[in-house]
């Protein structure tokens, strides 16, 4: 089977990896890709907005599954599209892409549903914002209504915070649209997970639950970014907890998803709170997280190409995943400056050194190959990950490949794996 998998970041590296291990993995097609998909999939630099010359792409190649990796051409209804041409694909449509594409929808679609999540206030009109703010409980959550790339959440700890927030997405604009519309939210006590199943028509198929690192620093200090780290598993999660992730929260979500009619044949990812009364839904993901992705897909055995294309066939039912009993710790090296202003070429040396010691694999992000040497093209560039029989032994790995990169023109946290653990 041809596939053609849309993205270039780790998250699509970690796909790609996964499939190139199934007998039934063809030829792989990727658009942009990254120095380290060049070495997996054919990469093309396509226009994903000449939607004409995608299908003849397709054509031409014999693609029978897209796999759409981030959520903007997802919001963007590409989806729909290859569906109207009657080309598989892995991901939502546009509708049911709402759930992440619009904070302000996706809360009120938790409301309508039962489902529990933090109480909260929309609004349109920044004077009205601010008025809000002024009995507001603190620390509270502003949220840019549209995609932010993971930087549309800011966590205010008093009212000069909350105020200089509001200005900057609904007055300075620096979110474009996306922050027109904020949600400001009650804040919730309790550590965080993400957690992902599978969905088609019928049914849906749990994966299994990661903790990232949003922080750009350690002690979780510094600005939130797209994911520092992540890791598998917690002895924090409970079978109690899982059992109420499954009742609370999926199952009233998957009833809502069938009532909307949405078409929903991909991965949900559910961003959660745990707290002292139980599981609580900060916010839907319609697509893999990253670098949760790259953590997880390391810790899958059944084939992830027959995952898919079961999902895509509405035949999940038909699914059993096992996952490896070990643990994975993924380590994020991202560029100086990053999630601000950050510079980019900067060469990458010793890598093959690095994925030398035994159980780690380093998936690329923001890199790319020229003159036969890698560098550096993103804010986010690698993500090291490293399996073993606990974390410890998993993060000493990660933390040695990075040593052996000895990268100077990045950073990265090295607390990964013991906060929440």
């Amino acid at each position: 089977m041809n596939i053609f998998v849309i993205g270039g970041g780790a998250r699509e590296h970690s796909i790609i990896w996964s499939l190139k291990k199934s007998k039934d993995c063809g030829d792989i097609f990727c658009s942009p890709g990254n120095a380290g998909i060049e070495n997996l999939a054919s990469c093309y630099k396509l226009d994903l907005n000449d939607k004409e010359g995608i299908i003849d792409f397709c054509k031409k190649n014999n693609i029978k599954l897209v796999i759409i990796g981030p959520e903007e051409f997802l919001e963007k209804g590409l989806s729909d599209f290859f569906m109207e041409e009657g080309i598989k694909v892995f991901g939502p449509s546009k509708k049911a892409t709402q759930l992440e594409s619009s904070k302000i929808f996706a809360k009120n679609f938790l409301f309508k549903n039962k489902v529990p999540t933090a109480s909260s206030a929309d609004f349109d009109n920044y004077e009205k914002a601010l008025e809000y703010i002024e009995s507001a409980n603190f620390p509270l959550v502003i949220k840019a209504d549209g995609l932010a790339a993971g930087k549309g959440v800011i966590i205010c700890e008093n009212k000069n915070e909350a105020q200089e927030s509001l200005k900057e997405f609904m007055i300075n604009k620096k979110l474009g649209e996306s922050g027109k519309r904020v949600l400001i939210e009650e804040f919730l006590d309790g550590f965080e997970i993400s957690y992902f199943t599978f969905v088609d028509d019928d049914t849906y198929l749990p994966l299994g639950y990661a903790l990232d690192h949003k922080r750009a620093f350690d002690d979780d200090k510094g600005p939130n970014t797209g994911g520092m780290g992540c890791f598998y598993p917690s002895k924090k999660i409970t079978d109690s907890i899982l059992k109420q992730i499954e009742t609370k929260v999926i199952k009233p979500t998957i009833n809502g998803i069938r009532d909307e009619d949405f078409t929903y044949r991909g991965i949900l990812f559910f961003g959660l709170m745990i707290t002292a009364s139980g599981p609580k839904v900060i916010e839907y993901n319609v697509r893999f997280g990253d670098p949760e992705c790259q953590t997880l897909l390391r810790n899958l055995d059944t084939d992830l190409i027959n995952i898919i294309t079961s999902c895509v066939d509405d035949k999940l039912s038909e699914v059993t995943i096992i996952n490896k009993k070990k643990t994975c710790v993924c380590v994020v090296i991202a560029s100086n400056g990053y999630p601000k202003k950050f510079e980019k070429n900067f060469i990458i040396k010793n890598l093959k050194e690095a994925e030398q010691i035994d159980d780690v694999v380093i998936f690329h992000a923001g890199t790319k190959s020229l003159d036969n040497q890698l560098l550096s093209s993103g804010g986010r560039v690698l993500s090291i990950t490293a399996v073993g029989s606990s974390i410890d032994e998993a993060r000493k790995k990660a933390y040695r490949a990075i040593e052996k990169l000895n990268w100077k023109h990045g950073f990265y946290r090295t607390d990964i794996g013991i906060r929440n653990f």
